[in-house]
């Protein structure tokens, strides 16, 4: 679905064209692309698969300011769930066009539509404290301390309404999950390794480690992948997969698992989902404050190998110690 916005007059009077795409609309796939092409192969496929067909669970939305039918300005909106959970990407301005006034008119006309379709939070990555920092502050966005990343949040009672320690059942993770799997892990509360495999220390954001993991999966090095989700609220609360762990020539398959704290005593229904390999060595890490998630992996037959002391530092400064299990 394609909306056409009334005309534009930028701050140097020139007159230009914004428009809203909804994918899937493949007729626009050129004319959208052309100015994401230095994204990379990781963030193509997506693109395209989206507009080619749409993605499961999720809907990709994509807003584009042309001058003189030449596209000089972009941005691209990844949601899921029937109160949107959302990811901002793709901000882009032509250099030959910067100071009219772009990045702000699709800023604005983004940010409409998506209280409009009664958003709940957005969710985006920037460099901290730089010029497209602000001009996000400036919309809404709030910084999660000081690693660049962002969000808005619609509800004053946010994340505490969206996690809401409601009933929960087990799923396997979908394209849909990566606006919720990345308001997931940047929640600050929580245990403090998230994830071994794509160095997921403290809140941190899943976007572009979701796109690897789908590129891992359809390259048959990663399996399983599952979410925990709270059945009120559509919460994705917990997420685990199995991944062969490339560091070591033949090296041992890793379990990654991260659950929400207020969902911690249900990490053993998440890993009851994953058949776990009878005849191969799995491996699993954990720093030592993850009480629930060490009780769970011993419960389904890992056992302690070591404890690696001060083995890295927080980002509250702390050092942390890191407990290594393998099940046989």
């Amino acid at each position: 679905m394609v909306t056409e916005y009334p005309p534009v007059c930028l701050k140097s009077d020139e007159q230009a064209q914004l428009f809203k795409v909804v994918a899937p609309e493949p007729e626009w796939k050129e004319r959208l692309l052309s100015r994401l092409s230095h994204k990379g192969p990781l963030w193509d496929k997506p693109m395209n698969d989206a507009l080619n067909g749409g993605l499961e669970g999720m809907t990709m939305y994509f807003f584009q300011l042309r001058l003189d039918d030449v596209a000089v300005g972009n941005l691209t909106i990844v949601e899921a769930l029937k109160r949107p959970i959302a990811l901002l990407q793709h901000v882009f301005t032509d250099p030959n066009h910067r100071r009219k006034g772009i990045c702000n008119t699709m800023m604005q006309a983004m940010v409409d539509d998506f209280r409009a379709r009664d958003g709940r939070a957005m969710y985006l990555g920037t460099g901290y404290d730089t010029p497209p920092y602000h001009i996000y502050r400036s919309f809404g966005f709030e910084g999660i301390g000081t690693t660049g990343a962002m969000v808005w949040a619609l509800d004053d009672d946010y994340p505490g309404s969206y996690f809401a320690g409601g009933p929960v059942q087990v799923r396997p993770m979908c394209w849909g999950d990566w606006a919720p799997l990345t308001a997931l892990y940047q929640q600050i509360e929580g245990w403090d390794l998230r994830g071994y495999c794509f160095s997921q220390f403290g809140h941190s954001s899943y976007e572009s480690a979701f796109c690897r993991l789908q590129e891992i999966i359809r390259d048959g090095k990663a399996r399983q992948p599952f979410v925990l989700e709270d059945t009120i609220t559509e919460a994705v609360v917990g997420h685990a997969f199995i991944l062969q762990d490339d560091k070591w020539p033949g090296g041992p398959e890793v379990l990654e698992c991260f659950v929400h704290p207020r969902y911690e005593d249900n990490t053993g229904e998440l890993l009851d989902a994953i058949a776990l390999p009878a005849d191969a060595r799995l491996r699993a890490y954990a720093d030592t404050g993850s009480v629930g998630k060490l009780e769970a992996l011993r419960r389904v037959g890992f056992v302690q190998d070591a404890v690696l002391e001060t083995q890295y530092v927080r980002k509250d400064g702390r050092p942390a110690d890191v407990v290594v299990l393998t099940r046989r």
